[in-house]
């Protein structure tokens, strides 16, 4: 992996988070989907890495969503038909532990608003419809499940009565509504991730959660394999964060970060790399074992990635 300044064809590169030109060349992978090659840029002022150029969001079609696009572990259809059937529910379940607890000491005065970005197939939005409230220390707050995406899955789940907003419907939205912003695996895949957060920061109430996850190109697996890290998939993530990104922009748009030790986002995570039915039986009878989940979580440096509040 090579690193030289921005020069020549780099002079015209600007980071995609955060404006700089002092961006240096990371390397330069070929996509074996798209058959051409992309530069990996690295901003030292924020600590942002970037896809050279963007893939575009064309390739979120339905053949992607079936799992025939540049990501072979999607599978929207699935999640759509009954997310209880499926190894997310490992994930759901940890992010409603973390939201909930968090929740629960810093309790919102009336119901919970909760918004997901990028709610895909809307497996989140289903576990937050089922569990339909949170009950802690004797009180009850019902839950208000919202959505933010574009495309067919989008359109299904507004057909099937859930409150999804379009770009245009999502931008009109009065300032501080909304008590949980989640946007699981989402930023890696916009072009440009600061607006996103800027968004979310004028739309998440003071004391309110910004629940985010994303690969951690700090943790020990992303360093040992650089570029070669599965992870990096230029047809689909454009951007790359690290725990110092994450800060940085969590620090220009008034948020502090927080940090929360993952359990069953780590398993869910691990599980559905293995493609064989066979490997994943076996990856969920080690994972029982707490001291394994831990050994995951540090070498992909899940829990490692803050999310954020915003000061009362």
């Amino acid at each position: 992996m090579t690193t030289e300044p921005a020069g020549g064809d780099g002079a015209s590169v600007a980071c995609r988070c955060c404006g700089s030109r002092r961006v240096t060349l990371r390397g330069t992978r070929r996509s074996r989907f798209l058959g051409r090659d992309f530069d990996f840029w690295h901003c030292p002022a924020c600590d942002f890495m970037f896809v050279q150029p963007f893939a575009g969001y064309g390739v979120y079609d339905e053949a992607y969503y079936r799992g025939r696009g540049p990501d072979p572990y999607v599978d929207y259809e699935s999640e759509y038909r009954d997310y209880r059937a499926t190894d997310r529910m490992l994930e759901l379940d940890d992010l409603w532990r973390v939201a909930s607890g968090f929740l629960a000491g810093n309790p919102p005065e009336r119901e919970i608003e909760w918004l997901d970005f990028g709610c895909g197939a809307g497996g989140l939005l289903k576990y937050l419809a089922d569990r339909g409230s949170l009950r802690s220390g004797g009180r009850t707050w019902p839950v208000r499940p919202s959505g933010h995406d574009v495309g067919p899955y989008a359109d299904r789940l507004r057909a099937d009565g859930f409150r999804i907003l379009g770009p245009g419907e999502l931008a009109a939205e009065p300032d501080a509504r909304y008590d949980v912003i989640s946007l699981v695996e989402v930023v890696e895949h916009v072009e440009y991730p600061d607006p996103v957060f800027a968004l979310a920061a004028r739309l998440l109430r003071p004391g309110g959660l910004l629940l985010v996850t994303t690969g951690n190109m700090a943790g020990p697996a992303a360093r040992l394999w650089g570029l070669d890290y599965g992870y990096v998939l230029p047809e689909v993530h454009a951007g790359y964060f690290t725990p110092r990104a994450l800060g940085i922009i969590y620090a220009r748009h008034g948020l502090r970060p927080l940090w929360f030790r993952y359990d069953g986002a780590v398993r869910f995570k691990m599980v559905k790399t293995l493609r064989t039915p066979g490997r994943q039986r076996l990856a969920r009878l080690a994972m029982r074992l707490p001291l394994v989940v831990r050994a995951i979580d540090g070498l992909f440096g899940t829990s490692g990635m803050p999310c954020a509040t915003k000061p009362r």
